[in-house]
């Protein structure tokens, strides 16, 4: 069971940690006398001279001392914390020590993410937030216990690292600034593309500089040439060893049952693993892309797998209780999960947040292959999910209606992709990660590391603007001439009102206006079919002069 080895690996890495002290060097004080003191004996002066570096070094070691003591101290005391796996009690121990909390080393930031891990597991199992999320669980939204006390306190503790500095790209996103680069906040949140939220895919393309099929997963067909190569081995297996052929099939077909009714279809994927190696990369890779977008929404990830077996084994991906995921990204959004539960009216940010999360896997296969042949189950769930919250959604969109929620998958697919283009130091450090092994904490240490090296982290301008212009929409890239306004006028102060969800979450700004998406869809739409007739005109009068001619 993973609950046993989780505790054991959070209790080894807490006694692990690294004592750092910090050394103060006084500097020796620097006289100006009369010139009636100049004239002191030589050997007096080397006296006071050998007496004063004497007394600085003395209180030196002493400084020193004492630091190197607070420091075992404090790491002694956070251990205890840790091994407990309360994560109140490590945050309120993180907020009474601010100055050793700024100077976590990397092993002590991986015993806390190591923690949280532990704690989730422990925890009821976070419905809310899965991907997989059925229409069955947001209607009984209100009956199930959203606001997860430890999950509310995983947002706490990853706010406070936040704030403190140590995790430097995680809500970089769509989020207010931490209070440590103290920066006036923008008028908005800041999203890698800002103006019009209406994605034709014409646009997409343009924007992304990738083809639209290569965004959207193409089903593929191993599964049917897989199931006849089957056959064909079963048909000569029976005629070689003279063995029922309808036996060997209904024995097939019994064993794929048992599979996935005892082990969620393990033996299956393993087998498939086998005949195709490059499954296991696309999967990490494509669950990489979920992390990473999360983590720059200010999202705090608990845990992710990557294949059947390990998630068996980890409550927060259904386990033995139910029908494990093949693989997926665990994460908790608490404004998500207070509107669901009818505490706050949803909002648009809040549904943006999910749709370029669920994108994110997507848009990570179409950077790396080119394709996305993973996702559909992703776009599925996001489809299922807008039109869930029709009946209570005025505040965002009037009703999801089928443009909508394809414009709405564009949308969050062309954020994913270009949120991954920005932070792509980052991406390849999580999913070189993720292939070895790493546990939750050293996944997220491996992100932070590849910022601070490439200079990454708070998002302060857009990659571009979108405008509703022409039939496709316009798209204007960000200049160097905006950098320079930047500059100079700084950034605008706010038109919408700052949020915040308390101590719990990462701060979040206001609703921006809502853009009139269906008007301009209608359009589109309208726009699309006159073309479409014109089109069927002309070749109705081709066929026509085809057939006249044919005739002469």
């Amino acid at each position: 069971m993973m609950r046993p080895i989780l505790l054991l690996l959070a209790c080894k890495a807490c006694s692990s940690f690294t004592s750092v002290s910090r050394v103060t060097v006084n500097r020796p004080l620097h006289y100006v006398g009369s010139q009636q003191q100049h004239s002191i004996p030589a050997n007096n002066s080397f006296n006071n001279k050998q007496s004063s570096t004497s007394t600085t070094h003395s209180h030196s070691a002493l400084q020193a001392s004492v630091d190197q003591e607070e420091s075992v101290s404090f790491d002694k005391e956070l251990s205890q914390r840790l091994e407990s796996n309360n994560l109140q009690q490590v945050i309120s121990y993180l907020q009474s020590h601010a100055s050793s909390t700024s100077d976590l080393t990397s092993n002590q930031l991986k015993s806390i993410f190591e923690a949280i891990e532990v704690a989730t597991v422990q925890s009821d199992e976070n419905t809310v937030n899965k991907r997989s999320i059925e229409d069955a669980t947001i209607s009984s939204a209100v009956e199930f216990r959203a606001l997860d006390k430890v999950r509310a306190e995983m947002s706490q503790l990853y706010q406070l690292l936040r704030e403190e500095g140590k995790l430097r790209v995680f809500g970089a996103i769509g989020r207010l600034p931490p209070s440590s680069l103290r920066l006036p906040p923008p008028s908005g949140p800041i999203y890698p593309t800002t103006g019009s939220k209406i994605i034709t895919p014409k646009l997409l393309e343009t924007v992304t500089s990738m083809e639209m099929m290569s965004l959207t997963p193409q089903p593929t067909n191993f599964l049917l040439y897989g199931g006849a190569i089957l056959a064909s081995l079963e048909a000569v297996v029976s005629l070689m060893y003279g063995i029922n052929f309808n036996f060997l099939v209904v024995t097939t077909l019994l064993l794929a049952l048992a599979d996935q009714i005892l082990v969620s279809g393990a033996v299956f994927e393993t087998a498939l693993r086998i005949v195709r190696p490059e499954m296991t990369t696309r999967i990490t890779k494509h669950e990489a892309g979920h992390f990473l977008c999360a983590y720059l929404l200010g999202c705090p990830v608990e845990g992710v797998v990557l294949s059947t077996w390990a998630a068996l084994q980890d409550g927060r991906f259904a386990g033995r209780a139910g029908s494990a995921v093949s693989a997926g990204t665990s994460y908790y959004d608490i404004d998500l999960s207070e509107q669901i539960a009818g505490l706050k009216p949803l909002t648009r940010d809040s549904i943006d947040r999910y749709s370029i999360i669920v994108m994110g896997g997507i848009a990570a296969e179409a950077m790396e292959y080119g394709r996305a042949d993973g996702g559909a189950g992703d776009e599925e769930a996001l489809v299922r999910f807008l039109r869930s919250l029709n009946p209570r959604s005025t505040n965002a969109v009037s009703a999801w209606t089928p443009e909508l929620i394809r414009n709405q998958a564009r949308w969050g697919a062309t954020q994913a992709v270009l949120l991954m283009k920005e932070y792509k130091p980052c991406y390849d450090a999580l999913v070189d990660a993720l292939e070895r092994g790493g546990d939750l904490g050293q996944c997220i240490v491996a992100i932070e590391e590849a910022a601070e090296k490439n200079g990454l982290g708070w998002l302060r301008h857009s990659s571009g603007t979108i405008f509703e212009e022409g039939e496709f929409g316009k798209w204007v890239p960000y200049s160097d001439g905006d950098a320079i306004a930047e500059l100079n006028g700084s950034i605008a102060e706010p038109s919408a009102p700052i949020t915040s969800v308390g101590t719990n979450g990462v701060p979040t700004l206001g609703e921006d206006p809502i853009t009139e998406a269906e008007e301009f869809l209608k359009m589109y739409k309208e726009n699309l079919t006159q073309k479409l007739e014109t089109i069927d005109k002309k070749l109705n009068e081709l066929d026509n002069q085809t057939s006249i001619s044919d005739q002469k």
